[in-house]
């Protein structure tokens, strides 16, 4: 009886105060009734940008809650995160439903503590004199994007003076700008242009102790990148995107720095009428010659339109740079050129705070999504930085080099496009001379092929010796050949290094044509790479 009795007690003091606005009354207070602020105490963000009006999404924010008074100290205070649509609910309303974001106490500043008598709160430990307190918000992760958030402060200086309101309250909006890092245009499902284009990409990277020296790595020796390794596709093939679980090949080369299981899967979604067109692949860059770009080559037709990339860092838990889904098709035809900073993402397959931090498994897989920038463990690069203060990681350059018309094909523009390849051919020959990049394959309609006509096509020349392991040593060479009756063949194009997967890759769309027993369609023979 005794027990049950204590229960009851017990639980309306921890919950009672959990649906409905928070009342910010203090506990000790004899008056009810705040007084008036008359600009004594404010509460203040700190936006770190021109609009104080907007938040971004996943950002921390440093709230500060001052006497502007040498004479006037508090000694109790709250401070409240909600959804100003709480005045317009019931008693009822439970602020667990909606993602206002977070309040976190600072490791160093022991004068808060989470609050039990409101959700989302914190609020004073004690009764000293107190003239600046400071709490950090992180904003909404996910949200709608009419989202306003309310944060409401109260301050005490004595159980009969407390104020809250006017200098108090600050409401905010979603700040609906795209991030730095996104595309210039949002993907389309259709392209209408009577062309195909072929376009140079280049990344720089900028990762240094200089940039970024908040826990660089003790030994910088050991940095890199990977490839950069991407493709170019139509719009429903998704290589990666925030928010998704990352696949294997991502996975792989996020934690590893090894690209063959996504070029796989990237060579096997090769496709004329979906999936990618053209495999992208850029020179690995480590130190000490990170800062020198990686270049490679692509194609995008009415079909492939859009392309994705990706490069992993080393050392990093499962971190990597990249580009999702830029549409290159706009209604003034294929776009000339773009330029886009980079930050890091998180694959969600390691757990690890740092660089080189200890790292295990993360149980469950989390989804793709951005580093913790606004990181609360000082062990982070990011330990309580804004996305605003962090300088780029690298810079993806894309610009167009050639336009080829689609002749005789049946289709009608929307538009006329002046585009032509001579505007670009003194930038392209120039290219041609400083590029040395792999043998990068790229799927094309050949419309002169018959079905009937299983006959075999002439060998291909043998490609370059590629190493087994390493830059030298025992390696193999390949040769192709293709059945006429198939509707596509592939493209080859002298992109940056030695590359040998996209001869593999016919392997894989021969298995599309009917069997016939008439001889190989890949060759393989044994070579050396000497060591210089």
């Amino acid at each position: 009886m005794y027990n049950t009795l204590l229960l009851l007690l017990i639980i309306p003091t921890l919950t009672s105060g959990q649906p409905g606005k928070c009342d910010q009354t203090p506990p000790q207070a004899t008056v009810l009734t705040p007084s008036e602020n008359k600009g004594i105490y404010t509460m203040t963000i700190d936006m770190k940008s021109k609009n104080q009006n907007i938040y971004r999404p996943d950002q921390t924010y440093v709230l500060i809650v001052t006497s502007n008074d040498v004479k006037r100290p508090f000694k109790w205070f709250m401070i409240t995160v909600e959804d100003p649509e709480v005045d317009n609910s019931s008693y009822e309303f439970d602020h667990r439903s909606v993602d206002v974001g977070s309040l976190k106490t600072l490791d160093t500043n022991r004068q808060s503590r989470y609050s039990e008598r409101c959700y989302n709160s914190v609020e004073n430990t004690d009764n000293t004199d107190k003239y600046r307190v400071e709490i950090h918000w992180v904003s909404p992760k996910q949200s709608d994007k009419k989202q306003r958030v309310r944060l409401r402060a109260m301050v005490a200086e004595n159980s009969e003076v407390w104020y809250v309101g006017e200098n108090l309250t600050i409401e905010l909006g979603k700040d609906t700008t795209k991030p730095l890092d996104s595309p210039p245009f949002p993907p389309v499902d259709s392209c209408n242009l009577c062309s195909e284009a072929r376009y140079e990409v280049i990344f720089k990277g900028h990762w240094s102790r200089m940039s970024h020296p908040r826990n660089y790595p003790i030994k910088p020796d050991n940095n890199g990148y990977s490839h950069l390794v991407g493709a170019s596709h139509s719009y429903k093939y998704i290589l990666w995107q925030e928010g998704d679980k990352a696949s294997p090949g991502l996975k792989k080369l996020a934690e590893q720095r090894d690209i063959s299981v996504i070029e796989r899967e990237i060579i096997n979604a090769m496709s004329v009428h979906n999936g990618t067109r053209t495999l992208i692949r850029g020179k690995r860059r480590d130190h000490p010659y990170m800062f020198e770009p990686s270049h490679s080559l692509f194609r995008v037709d009415r079909i492939h339109h859009l392309f994705s990339l990706v490069i992993a860092m080393k050392p990093s838990p499962d971190w990597f740079l990249g580009v999702t889904r830029f549409e290159l098709c706009t209604e003034l035809g294929w776009l000339e050129s773009h330029e886009l900073p980079l930050y890091p993402w998180d694959a969600g397959t390691m757990d690890g705070i740092s660089y080189e931090s200890a790292t295990s498994s993360t149980q469950p897989v989390d989804t793709v999504d951005r580093v913790a920038v606004g990181s609360f463990d000082k062990e982070s690069p990011f330990y309580q930085m804004n996305l605003n203060d962090l300088k780029p990681f690298g810079h993806l350059q894309v610009r167009r080099l050639d336009v080829y018309p689609l002749v005789g094909d049946d289709c009608v523009e929307g538009i006329n496009e002046h585009e032509g390849s001579q505007e670009q051919e003194a930038g392209s020959e120039n290219v041609e001379e400083v590029i040395e990049e792999p043998l990068i394959q790229a799927i094309k309609q050949d419309p002169s092929l018959q079905e009937d006509n299983c006959a075999l096509s002439e060998w291909s020349e043998w490609s370059k010796c590629a190493p087994d392991t390493g830059y030298c040593g025992m390696g193999t060479q390949l040769r192709s050949r293709y059945r006429n009756d198939r509707k596509v063949y592939f493209e080859t194009y002298q992109d940056q290094e030695d590359f040998q997967d996209g001869y593999k890759s016919q392997a894989n769309m021969a298995a599309n044509c009917r069997q016939k027993q008439d001889g190989a369609l890949i060759e393989s023979q044994n070579c050396f790479v000497d060591c210089l």
